[in-house]
């Protein structure tokens, strides 16, 4: 019988006649037996270029050892490779501390105010059973984004007492648009890439709100384009509640 042990791994079989080199072959896979194992026989170690012509004996003993200096040179030589490429082993923490840059600004990113003197040029007469129509144009809300602000907003324009006006109207239609300040020229809220006669939003009793997308990079307003209205016919009790619309706007980012 021949003994093959490769670490904790042991067998005992009828291998006489075998060289070292076709043992270690056999048991390769069976044991993991790397290549660079050293043969032993009989406690004396076998060259590598000897193994297949060194042939075994009853009672031989062969043993397959891996030299410990190897490991240890990896594992200083996986230490080193970690200190050079600035791993937590090069500076023995495993923790830090860093700081970021928020800036504080003393403003919203944007405000709005509504435009007294627009608004006032905006009038009609509202007779029972009625069709009339609203003129323009006249803003009715001015948007002064931050000057640091450099994203896109919304804008949103709502009825706030469409209770009251349903009373009154059986249509109320509102065209808006938003122009720049400074210029009077159209400003694009349709996302098309070129502000033209297809910018603008219709606001009515039926959706009660109308919004406007554009950049936050100048100072703008809102205008009635335009608009219409049908009242209903004059009640026998008169008229109750309020024919004035009341317009809410809010800025908002995207």
């Amino acid at each position: 019988m021949v003994e093959i042990k490769f670490r904790d791994q042991y067998e005992a079989a009828d291998l006489e006649g075998l060289s070292i080199g076709e043992i270690r072959e056999q048991f390769k896979d069976q044991f993991g037996i790397p290549d660079k194992a050293t043969a032993r026989l009989n406690g004396g170690a076998v060259k590598s270029n000897m193994e297949y012509d060194t042939v075994l004996s009853d009672d031989d003993k062969v043993t397959f050892t891996v030299s410990k200096g190897m490991g240890a040179y990896l594992v200083g030589a996986a230490l080193l490779a970690l200190a050079v490429t600035g791993s937590v082993f090069a500076y023995g923490f495993i923790n830090s501390t860093t700081s970021l840059n928020a800036a504080t600004i003393e403003s919203n990113f944007a405000d709005v105010t509504a435009n007294a003197v627009g608004s006032a040029n905006i009038s009609w007469n509202a007779f029972g059973f009625f069709k009339g129509s609203i003129g323009g144009p006249n803003r009715i809300f001015d948007i002064s984004p931050a000057e640091d602000y450099t994203g896109d907003l919304v804008t949103t324009i709502t009825i706030g007492n469409t209770d009251e006006l349903i009373k009154y109207y059986r249509v109320l239609a509102l065209q808006l648009e938003i122009v720049d300040q400074a210029t009077n020229s159209k400003v694009d809220i349709n996302e098309s890439g070129t502000a033209d006669a297809n910018d603008w939003v219709m606001l009515t009793l039926d959706n009660g709100s109308a919004s406007m997308f554009t950049d936050g990079s100048a100072n703008m307003s809102v205008r009635v384009k335009r608009g219409y209205f049908i009242t209903h016919v004059h009640p026998a009790g008169g008229w109750d509640g309020s024919a004035t619309p009341d317009l809410f706007c809010e800025i908002a980012q995207r």
